[in-house]
């Protein structure tokens, strides 16, 4: 009880210090993005399941619409996230291997970042880890136990479509050892694992086929599966910095080294077959150029209790650990550094596009603003966000055949809405009218698209900002909006 205790009182503290950073920090585009997913509920999104725009909503509502009370859930989650390790760990291999799970994952770059950003990663990890300490109760015993698991494991498909690697590597290892033993298979738990699960996808998934399998997992089912070689230096750059480069490189080779534990029993089966699908998933996302990142974050906590299990018998462990997990802080406090630079720069340029609408000539039916993409889109849509509730987002990016985000499937300036009435003399394959047509406009990017120059019949700069980076980002002024011939 103790020792309980002292994590309790680590946790709480690393907690309230997260809670002061997001509290003094700006918004990044993710947030920004996921605040507005939230206010355009659907039953999937192009960046994946629907779970982080109904959770965002939720809060938002309870708190009146405010995104600050939403930022401030994540370091909760990953205050219940870290005690559910410290359950589960602690039920499986003892109080040491437990604390020292507990404080390695505190120390990983990743696992700060999500800590203290709106998305998906910390609630999946949290249902993820919730199912498993349920299904390590149940096989003690407590059979109604695999339902919950089964209720959990669903919940964090629907924030993350990876997580099914985790039920269905347990319903293998159940059938694997039916076979073993010779014996017939629990269909309680295969049931429970698997049904719950496939019901919670069914509603993200019919979202797709209604798309035609556009948006699976940010691509199409044919891109999906299509080699891009020369990625891996970026795939390895982005995991190693997430990790850190020495505990990337321990977790990598524990993940591997963990996959003989399928083969195993006791707490290296369980172990082995809870996180092994995630592994060989990240490795082939890996071989095929793809990032890595999802799937090894949901298997990065057995991964580590397995690795710290071996470790901890070895005389130089204490050693070893302290060092990787010293320079996994370094790792985090230099990330969370730059990350708050990165997000102060948006309320100043916010403020100098303010500058620039009054600037911007009048036009009948007001002005619209447009930005180079998704990311700057969503951030400057929270700063420039409508008191009237529209079907249009507060800030558009450029029209394009090709859907890269969201905003490919909202409203957007280039449409038309239907009426029977006819608008001109002119044939148009485009039924209807268009209610931005003659309007006015604010481009922000660093480059002017074709899309952008073709659309409006003048295009000025009227300013540039300066970057942090170097980079820099130019305000152009687009006057009377006419739509592109087909």
């Amino acid at each position: 009880m103790n020792n309980s205790r002292y994590v309790l009182g680590f946790l709480g503290l690393l907690s309230v210090l997260r809670i002061l950073w997001v509290s003094m920090q700006g918004v990044s585009p993710q947030e920004a993005y996921y605040w507005m997913c939230g206010e355009r509920l659907a039953a999937a999104f192009f960046d994946g399941p629907p779970g982080t725009g109904f959770l965002v909503r939720s809060i938002s509502t309870l708190f009146g619409g405010s995104l600050d009370w939403v930022r401030l859930l994540w370091p909760v989650l990953a205050f219940l996230g870290s005690w559910i390790v410290w359950l589960l760990v602690r039920s499986l291999v003892g109080e040491s291997v437990s604390a020292w799970t507990v404080v390695a994952l505190n120390t990983l770059p990743i696992f700060n970042q999500h800590s203290v950003t709106v998305g998906p990663w910390m609630p999946v990890l949290v249902c993820v880890l919730g199912g498993l300490f349920f299904v390590n109760v149940a096989e003690s015993g407590g059979r109604s136990d695999w339902f919950f698991a089964g209720g959990l494991f669903g919940i964090a498909c629907l924030f993350r479509y990876e997580a099914l690697l985790v039920p269905a590597g347990l319903i293998l290892g159940q059938l694997v050892a039916a076979i073993k033993s010779r014996a017939r298979p629990d269909w309680v738990p295969i049931i429970a694992l698997g049904a719950i699960p496939a019901f919670c996808l069914w509603p993200p998934l019919a979202w797709n086929a209604r798309l035609d399998w556009i948006p699976v997992f940010g691509r199409t089912l044919q891109t999906f599966w299509r080699p891009q070689p020369g990625g891996w230096a970026t795939d390895a750059m982005d995991y190693f910095g997430d990790f850190s480069f020495g505990c990337g490189v321990v977790l990598a080779f524990g993940g591997v080294l963990m996959l003989r534990g399928v083969a195993g029993c006791g707490v290296e089966r369980f172990l082995g077959w809870a996180a092994g699908p995630a592994v060989l998933w990240a490795w082939y996302q890996f071989l095929i150029g793809r990032p890595l990142s999802a799937a090894a974050w949901i298997a990065v906590v057995p991964v580590l209790a397995f690795l710290v299990s071996i470790g901890i018998r070895h005389r130089w462990f204490a050693i070893g650990a302290s060092a990787l997990s010293f320079l996994a802080l370094l790792s985090t406090l230099l990330h969370l550094r730059h990350e708050s630079e990165e997000r102060g720069v948006w309320a100043s340029i916010a403020t100098e596009i303010h500058a620039a609408t009054r600037e911007m000539p009048a036009s009948e039916g007001g002005g619209f603003l447009i930005a180079e993409d998704a990311a700057q889109a969503a951030v400057f849509a929270l700063y420039f966000k409508s008191s009237s509730p529209s079907a249009y987002p507060p800030v558009f990016v450029p029209e394009s055949p090709a859907l890269v985000s969201q905003f490919g499937i909202w409203p957007t300036y280039a449409d038309f809405i239907e009426t029977d009435e006819v608008v001109d003399e002119y044939f148009t394959e485009q039924k209807g009218y268009n209610p931005f047509i003659g309007m006015n406009a604010l481009y922000i990017g660093s480059d002017l698209p074709q899309t952008i120059k073709g659309a409006f019949s003048e295009v000025l700069p009227l300013r540039k900002i300066h970057l942090p980076d170097r980079r820099s980002l130019t305000i152009h002024l687009c006057l009377d909006y006419q739509t592109l011939p087909l």
